[in-house]
């Protein structure tokens, strides 16, 4: 019998029947052995992705499938070192799913309100874009023996691996070809934009914390992050392009800071990160940024106890 505490008070206890236990443990014995099925078939399959889910491992992340509606087919929650899997996807989506979420479990990002929105949102889009390259890598190298696995993977991103493609076929150079798979994620704008959005809502609730939106980080920080892509893309107008909304709703969060409560008038004229975006507009324009980042006083910044 269990005891569920919520807010207001105690639920009514669940009871377990001894039926219902051992079905439990059924599935979740299921699911375990679905589990290890995947990591073998991506371990016999891609180079890759065996290096990438055995480094996990051995670093002590779990990974389970657990109930979902199939919207999100992964994710990856550092404080519990745990990658969950929906269940209701298919074997072929969850293999290069747990490549992606396990590439994330390399990944030591920062969401932290002291950086610019701006900054924010140029970390998580190449965080994203790093777990998506690699699963590119790995699907490409499943492709004969997991042909569904990478239909699939095509069938959502189809852009990524062509480009993966067309410079290993030029190059024979797989960390170039992720290099361009990695150019190519920014492409797919409403994608990208759904991950701008989660940024900026995440960085609204640093509106009260007086040091927030104070730092930068640098196009050469995110490539020394990355560690396969150069500084210069960072800076490009294909890594920094952004609807309107997103550029519109992060001068709105900046100048809603506290340390600008006190400016009553002229709030117009209060300078933000949203400046350093190239704003696409409805029709497809993109504008430049309206103003340069100061990259020596970032550089700075990290001297004295930044990033």
């Amino acid at each position: 019998m269990t005891t569920v505490f919520v807010a207001g008070g105690i639920m009514p206890p669940v009871v377990t029947t001894p039926e219902q236990e051992a079905e439990n443990k059924r599935i979740e014995a299921e699911r375990e052995k679905r589990v290890e099925r995947l990591i073998a078939r991506i371990c016999k399959s891609s180079p890759t992705g065996k290096k990438i889910v055995e480094s996990a491992i051995e670093r002590g992340v779990c990974i389970g499938i657990d109930g979902g509606s199939g919207a999100t087919l992964g994710s990856y929650t550092p404080s519990m070192k745990y990658v969950s899997l929906c269940e209701k996807a298919s074997d072929a989506q969850l293999l290069s799913t747990i490549v992606h979420e396990c590439r994330h479990s390399e990944q030591n990002p920062i969401r932290d309100h002291s950086y610019s929105v701006y900054s924010n949102v140029a970390e998580v889009r190449a965080v994203e874009a790093d777990a998506m390259a690699t699963e590119c890598a790995a699907v490409y190298q499943m492709r004969k023996a997991e042909p569904e696995t990478y239909a699939a993977f095509c069938k959502r991103h189809g852009g990524m691996m062509q480009a993966y493609e067309q410079s290993f076929a030029a190059d024979k150079d797989a960390e170039k070809a992720r290099g361009e798979a990695f150019k190519a994620w920014y492409d797919h704008a409403e994608y990208v934009e759904k991950y701008d959005r989660s940024v900026v809502d995440f960085m609204a609730m640093g509106m009260l914390y007086s040091g927030a939106y104070k730092k930068e980080i640098t196009p050469k920080q995110l490539a020394d992050e990355i560690g396969y892509v150069d500084a210069a893309f960072f800076d490009s107008a294909r890594a920094n392009t952004v609807s309107e909304k997103t550029a519109q709703e992060t001068a709105k969060v900046e100048r809603a800071h506290v340390r600008h409560a006190l400016k009553l008038f002229g709030k117009s004229k209060i300078k933000t990160s949203a400046d350093y975006f190239y704003v696409r507009s409805a029709d497809g324009k993109v504008e430049p940024p309206k103003r340069g980042r100061n990259i020596a006083a970032a550089v700075l910044g990290k001297a004295n106890g930044g990033r």
